[in-house]
């Protein structure tokens, strides 16, 4: 083939011969037409769309020679291995100014799988093998085809233990016959040496204990080696999130035979703080706007065991505030087994202080899901005065379980993948005052909470983040200090934070993100969220339904402070002096 191409350079016209009457010698030449026709006599029916040389272009000799190239090419992609150029007429053209191109090629007969044949199996048969392959005898033999299916079966044995199998192509033997031309193939395996892995060793961990790394890893004693072995490894160490970057792990061989896989970490800064300021400005000309903010400070890997202890103080306006401090231990007893630790009080004007207190046990099953158990205790006091007037003194024991699905490539900035959390508590309440005289002082209780984010990278550095939310509660007697609240800068953004209550709320949000770089990006949002509160005229609530809709833009940018994210929100009815501003700051260390 390779001849066949070079041969055609004694064939050009110069380029002096080609110039019309009164053209200059630096003046261009330009293709009018491009004509490929077959040995067959048939038209060629598309020009590939890869050639250099097309009509309404400069004439180029070396794209030209280059074109001719990847012509042989495409006819070989369709089983015309013997293709070759006939000929190639270049004359300056009688209908237009340029010149016109005519190529023949001769296609020879159409190349036809006779037979394949594969030797030196012994861990695998040959008919095993053969189902990994595309080619069939009897249809076309393409050679890019038979470079796929040999990786394709290199993959398989590497995955069922093999790493350091080898196939070598033997003999390729044509005969022509009248239907094409019959083509053998001859293939030799080299398995090698079926390895299992034994250990894992570990570098570039300063703070982190070696055994955290090894225990995330789950390697199983004595694995059979996986060529998807490292990368799942690779995704665990990851979604630790103490790491700056994890290398995917090599193989390597031990004296006695045995396998190990070497890792590289990089140690990050395994802490962080996640700090929102927001600023909701006076809704009438008497009154005053008033800040609002977030402190989050979370220890990812206390003194390098993986364990976690995490802080968050919220302050939704000038007289309500929450504090929440929870702890996690991993693998309790070297199993696959964490437990959880959790605190809660809000503090709700001048009306009552509610306090929580939780723990929970989670079995994780492979690297996506998780299945937990959890048991809470719930405590409302209401405040000296008026409040203990409409409200009940009133204490929740509830227990149930949850499932989490987490699928996503990046914790921090993901741009494919799904995180879906349920949980399902039951429980029972009990009224310890009754101020409104209420019939009954004790009664079941059920909460549900569901969320659910979806993350599709749409095209090249552009995502689509969706997420859907749930929270529902029902018992005999709903109060105040029972319900949810729904608004503010990580719910329903362009109102103020915890703005609505409901015993049931719906919310949904939907981004449209540019991606800077890795943990940059601008976007678009919208959020909608649905609210309902069941009438009690005894604790006075009132019922009411409603739908609320928000829609702004923002950006967040990763700096040498940090994560610095900024929205501008706006809810229904509002104007560029009334929408809602957040700034938020995550910062490690």
């Amino acid at each position: 083939m390779e001849a066949s191409v070079k041969s055609l350079s004694a064939g050009f016209f110069c380029l002096s011969l080609l110039q019309t009457p009164g053209m200059s010698a630096q003046d261009t030449v330009r293709v009018a037409s491009l004509t490929v026709v077959t040995g067959r006599n048939s038209s060629f029916a598309e020009i590939p769309e890869n050639l250099q040389t097309r009509p309404n272009t400069v004439f180029r000799q070396r794209d030209f020679q280059e074109d001719l190239a990847r012509l042989i090419q495409h006819f070989a992609a369709d089983g015309f291995i013997q293709a070759r150029i006939e000929s190639v007429a270049i004359a300056p053209s009688l209908t237009a100014s340029g010149v016109d191109i005519l190529i023949r090629i001769q296609e020879g007969k159409q190349a036809l799988l006779k037979s394949l044949k594969i030797e030196g199996t012994e861990a695998m048969n040959e008919s095993m093998l053969k189902e990994h392959f595309s080619l069939a005898e009897g249809k076309r033999f393409i050679q890019h085809e038979l470079e796929s299916d040999i990786h394709r079966v290199l993959i398989f044995y590497e995955q069922s233990g093999y790493p350091f199998a080898k196939i070598e192509v033997g003999e390729i033997s044509f005969e022509e016959s009248d239907d094409g031309l019959l083509t053998s193939v001859d293939l030799s395996v080299d398995e090698g040496k079926r390895v299992t892995i034994s250990e894992l060793r570990v570098e570039g961990n300063k703070s982190t204990k070696e055994y955290v790394v090894v225990r995330e890893a789950r390697l199983q004693p004595d694995e059979l080696f996986d060529g998807r072995l490292s990368e799942k490894i690779k995704r665990r160490l990851e979604k630790l999130n103490v790491f700056s970057s994890v290398s995917l792990p090599e193989l390597y061989l031990r004296e006695d035979g045995c396998g190990g896989l070497m890792v590289r970490v990089t140690e990050g800064n395994p802490n962080s703080f996640d700090g929102i300021v927001g600023y909701v400005p006076p809704q009438r000309p008497q009154e005053n706007g008033f800040l609002t903010g977030l402190i989050d400070v979370q220890f990812r890997n206390l003194l390098g065991t993986g364990r976690k202890l995490s802080t968050r103080w919220y302050r939704e306006n000038q007289f309500t505030q929450e504090i929440e401090i929870r702890y996690f231990e991993p693998w309790i007893g070297s199993y696959p087994l964490n437990g959880f630790g959790d605190f809660f009080q809000r503090k709700q004007d001048s009306m009552y202080v509610r306090r929580n207190y939780g723990i929970s046990l989670e079995l994780m099953l492979g690297d996506v899901l998780t299945f937990g158990l959890s048991y809470s205790q719930a405590h409302v006091i209401p405040s000296e005065g008026y409040a203990r007037s409409v409200l009940a003194e009133s204490e929740q024991f509830s227990a149930g379980g949850y499932v989490r699905y987490d699928s996503r490539n990046d914790p921090v900035t993901p741009t494919n993948g799904i995180l879906y959390r349920t949980e399902y508590l039951s429980g029972i309440k009990n009224l310890l005052s009754n101020p409104t005289n209420a019939q009954t002082t004790r009664g079941s209780t059920r909460r549900i909470t569901m969320d659910l984010s979806h993350y599709v990278e749409v095209i090249s550095r552009q995502v689509l983040a969706s997420e859907f939310h749930m929270r529902d509660f029902r018992t005999a007697r709903v109060e105040v200090g029972d319900l949810f609240r729904l608004g503010g800068a990580t719910s329903l953004r362009g109102y103020k934070e915890g703005q609505f209550l409901g015993s049931t709320l719906t919310w949904m949000n939907l981004e449209y993100r540019f991606l800077i770089d890795r943990r940059s990006f601008f976007y678009g949002f919208a959020d909608a969220g649905y609210i309902v509160i069941p009438e009690n005229s005894a604790a006075g609530i009132s019922g009411l339904e409603q739908t609320k809709i928000g829609y702004g833009a923002g950006v967040r940018l990763d700096s040498g402070l940090g994560l610095i994210g900024v929205n501008l929100g706006f809810g229904e009815g509002d104007t560029f002096s009334t929408a809602k501003l957040h700034v938020r700051l995550v910062n490690e260390f």
